[in-house]
């Protein structure tokens, strides 16, 4: 009882969200059109929403696009589910009509998100404090990775976001692959295999996490290609989804990203504007350890640096700006996002480093108090970020030189700032009671029931029931997505009109956002430099 009250503490909406851009139109999107609607026609979800995201159009396959995976949007699916029912529910009470795409919804995957970001906290505690033999040290630990990282800002005012889901799940595959107490080998490579797919599912660029599979499976000479193919089968089955999703959606024109990406390395650690190692200090210290572990020679830590060091690279890149083209423009700011918000689903490639620091300090009493000195210092911009971000949302798309991170983090010690924060978020005591009876106290009373019985179950079956749940789940979601694609199919075929009218009411937006977008890198260039954004390419 005492852990479902902690956990409704955690996850019940205190607070409003007041506002997503059109990231979050696009992952709305794909959870109506797949679990209401069931099918991938995106043009009333737009129109319903009143916002498309800038790369909403008619592609040449005759279906409106949306490039983002739905990766995410599986495990957003039981928060969205229960929020609709809270919806209802308020609806038959008396109160708004309704609003499949409105604030109890989205308070419905926050609600879910919070949840999950509980389980991701208390489980890197637990790991750090092993690991330290100290219990502050796990605490100090969560709170560097939670509050010094973006992630708190994704579960918490972006939960339609992916990146939030793509940190837990990381995370989950580092600290098992950190771990070699469980399951067979062959066990190990496809439990490890389908939660890599699954991270990889929702950001495709953590596919190559795959490589740490290999190096668990080469562990053991006999039947090492075996492991290593099964590994790979298991991997490929949620990202396949989205290929599948993609083809049907813009053919095989999927676009050339490689000749046309520069880099900008210096602007995405050290840009005032969403920089990583500015807005995230704390990365520094995991970044050291990291370094330190290639020097010691830690396992496979070298690859860890490879795979992170690619991260970065794929992350600081820009591409030049097109109409009609599946992705357009990466930046390496992110945009609209708290901090290279790109980069937070690969941090746990850092955790590995983290939990060595632990170890390497946990018999040095001068080392431990140091880390934890400097640890602490670096949390206090992060928290002061986000604390701005709270009392004043558009802190995340602002255009920011140095001069104006400094007013940004002045903005918290307004008391003001705070009563104006607080009466635009309210929530109404009936949708705040509708949430935590029908979403948080179901999802915590699930959790806390199912914690309880996986403990009851011998480590050998956890890990095969493991491996039933990430890829039965990929099989289910194939054969859902399936059904959605015939059912969009069969709707084109009744409504042969339907994309000639979307086309006309997206396209206009869709350039028009498109021929803004120079001029903010413009912006971005006046501001910090040419280094920022280079102009666009003559076609």
């Amino acid at each position: 009882m005492v852990r479902v009250l902690v956990l409704l503490a955690v996850c019940a909406p205190w607070f409003n969200i007041v506002r997503d851009n059109a990231d979050s139109a696009g992952m709305l999107a794909h959870l109506h059109g797949l679990f209401v609607d069931v099918d991938l026609l995106y043009d009333d979800e737009y129109r319903a929403l009143r916002v498309a995201p800038t790369f909403a159009f008619v592609t040449g396959e005759g279906v409106v696009s949306n490039h983002w995976p739905a990766g995410a949007s599986w495990l957003q699916a039981p928060g969205y589910g229960l929020g609709l029912w809270a919806a209802r529910a308020l609806a038959w009470a008396g109160g708004p009509r309704l609003n499949p795409y409105g604030a109890v919804v989205l308070l419905g995957v926050r609600t879910l998100a919070m949840l999950v970001l509980a389980g991701v906290a208390s489980a890197l505690a637990r790991a750090h404090a092993e690991a330290a033999g100290s219990q502050r040290a796990g605490v100090l630990a969560a709170a560097a990775w939670i509050v010094g990282t973006p992630l708190l800002y994704y579960a918490s005012e972006a939960p339609l976001r992916p990146h939030a889901w793509g940190f837990a799940v990381t995370a989950a595959f580092m600290l098992a692959w950190w771990r070699r107490d469980w399951g067979t080998p062959l066990q190990r490579a496809v439990v490890l295999g389908g939660v890599v797919g699954l991270a990889a599912g929702i950001r495709p660029q953590l596919a190559p996490l795959w490589l740490l599979v290999v190096e668990d499976a080469w562990g053991r000479t006999q039947g090492r290609s075996k492991r290593v193919g099964a590994s790979a089968l298991a991997a490929a089955a949620w990202p396949l989804l989205h290929v599948r999703v993609q083809l049907w959606m813009y053919g095989g024109d999927l676009g050339d990203y490689a000749t046309r990406t520069t880099h900008h390395l210096r602007a995405f650690l050290v840009s005032p504007y969403h920089g990583a190692l500015v807005w995230s200090p704390v990365l520094v210290v995991g970044i050291a350890a990291l370094l330190w572990g290639v020097l010691c020679r830690h396992r496979a830590a070298w690859l860890l640096a490879v795979l992170f060091a690619h991260q970065i690279w794929l992350d600081a890149g820009m591409r030049d700006i097109a109409a009609f083209e599946v992705l357009g423009t990466r930046t390496w700011s992110g945009g609209t996002s708290f901090g290279a918000r790109k980069l937070l689903d690969a941090l746990p490639l850092l955790l590995p480093a983290s939990l060595g620091l632990a170890a390497a300090v946990r018999e040095r009493p001068g080392a431990r108090r140091a880390v934890a000195s400097l640890v602490l210092a670096l949390l206090v911009p992060s928290a002061l970020l986000l604390a701005a971000a709270f009392v004043e949302p558009d802190t995340t798309a602002a255009l920011l030189d140095w001069r104006g991170l400094a007013v940004v983090l002045e903005r918290p010690l307004s008391a003001s700032a705070w009563g104006d924060a607080a009466a635009a978020r309210r929530v109404p005591w009936r949708v705040w009671a509708a949430l935590v009876g029908l979403v948080a106290l179901p999802l915590a009373l699930a959790t806390v029931r199912t914690q309880a019985g996986l403990q009851r179950v011998r480590a050998p079956l956890r890990a095969s029931l493991a491996g039933v749940v990430v890829l039965g789940g990929a099989v289910f979601a194939h054969v859902w997505l399936s059904v959605a694609l015939v059912r969009s199919d069969l709707a084109l075929q009744d409504d042969p009109q339907r994309m000639a009218v979307a086309r006309a009411s997206l396209h206009p937006a869709h350039q028009a956002a498109v021929a803004r977008i120079e001029a903010r890198h413009a912006t971005l260039r006046a501001l910090l430099g040419e280094h920022a954004a280079p102009p666009t390419r003559a076609r």
